[in-house]
């Protein structure tokens, strides 16, 4: 396979028998030995990940990050759309297993869109629902006494023309808003709902 740019090669993987087959894995879709990176560790989140870290600092335009599988870049939706949104910002490509999404490319911004939006969506949106019965159960005990929404609907309104402009990053927008990444993808998704609403009303 040919590239035009640096080539990046990167696994998550568990114990050393897993990371020489991820190894063979990525040298066979056209990475050179040398160019593929580990972290070691695929249980938890929150640790950090720092071969992953330096790999997407170093990302410049025209490179391409390869994977064998979306779980070895990420470990939830939501640090796949972050990621993703790196790469796209930086006009890199991902190479899934031997696909190539490419933002430049009309099927590529459509792959980006669906890795920075809509999966991270519906995790944040399947994570509310899971809440919705014990947080309704607490309520009618007289144990959850409520809160104020994370976001006024103005401030909701202004995070969503920020993300869907491009002019701010989801890093960004988390520190703006003082939210985490999921919290950033529901309150996207909630905006969407509300207009999505008012224009068929």
């Amino acid at each position: 396979m040919n590239y035009s740019g640096g080539v990046m090669g990167y696994a998550r993987v568990g114990d050393a028998e897993d990371q020489d087959e991820q190894r063979r894995q990525l040298i066979s879709l056209g990475v050179r030995p040398d160019r593929v990176r580990f972290d070691a560790g695929l249980q938890g989140t929150r640790h950090r990940l720092p071969s992953r870290d330096i790999l997407l600092e170093e990302l410049t335009s025209g490179d391409t990050v390869v994977v064998t599988g979306l779980e070895r870049l990420a470990r939830s939706a939501a640090e796949l759309g972050e990621i993703t949104t790196m790469i796209r910002d930086r006009n890199a490509r991902l190479n899934v297993g031997g696909t190539v999404y490419d933002p430049a490319t009309e099927v590529g911004r459509t792959a980006f869109e669906l890795f920075t939006s809509i999966f991270p969506e519906f995790e944040a949106g399947i994570y509310e629902l899971r809440l919705t019965g014990p947080r309704e159960q607490a309520k009618a005990a007289g144990r959850y006494p409520g809160g104020q929404p994370k976001l006024t609907a103005e401030q909701r309104h202004q995070l969503y023309e920020l993300y869907m402009s491009g002019s701010e990053t989801v890093a960004q927008l988390q520190k703006r808003f003082g939210l985490s990444r999921s919290g950033v993808y529901m309150q996207i998704q909630r905006e969407r709902e509300t207009q999505t609403r008012q224009a068929s009303s």
